[in-house]
């Protein structure tokens, strides 16, 4: 995403947030990560959110485990005027950042090197075989 994308400060700022419960818990920003970023950042936009202010895990309840679900937060959490997005955290961790990111239309990045290969080989046969260069 690039930054004048209408979606890029709310995605970094979802990303900040992942980050820090990454490093919270010990874990580095990986591609799990980005895959929670990119698919949070989609609901937030759903949900009407403008910016992240927190992002946070759910406490353990009697039917789920701690981290269960992951919110995006706008305002303060205490106050019950503030707006949020949630998201099964398991789920949003599985879908792949550019899947969710399409939603946002963004198109998926092509590779810088696709016709490197090609190009290789017919630069070694150019040096195999130098009397037959055209030119």
């Amino acid at each position: 995403m690039t930054p004048d994308h209408p979606d890029y400060t709310l995605h970094q700022q979802i990303r900040q947030g992942v980050a820090a419960l990454d490093e919270k818990h010990g874990r580095s920003f990986d591609t799990t990560s980005e895959n929670l970023t990119a698919s949070l950042t989609v609901k937030a936009r759903e949900q009407g959110l403008e910016r992240a202010d927190h992002v946070v895990v759910s406490n353990a309840t009697a039917q789920h485990p701690a981290g269960h679900n992951i919110f995006v937060v706008q305002g303060d959490p205490a106050n019950p005027a503030h707006l949020r997005a949630m998201l099964p955290t398991a789920e949003a961790a599985q879908v792949p950042a550019e899947q969710s990111l399409q939603k946002l239309g963004i198109a998926p990045q092509q590779p810088a090197v696709g016709l490197q290969p090609e190009q290789q080989a017919r630069e070694q046969e150019q040096q195999q075989n130098p009397g037959q260069r055209l030119g």
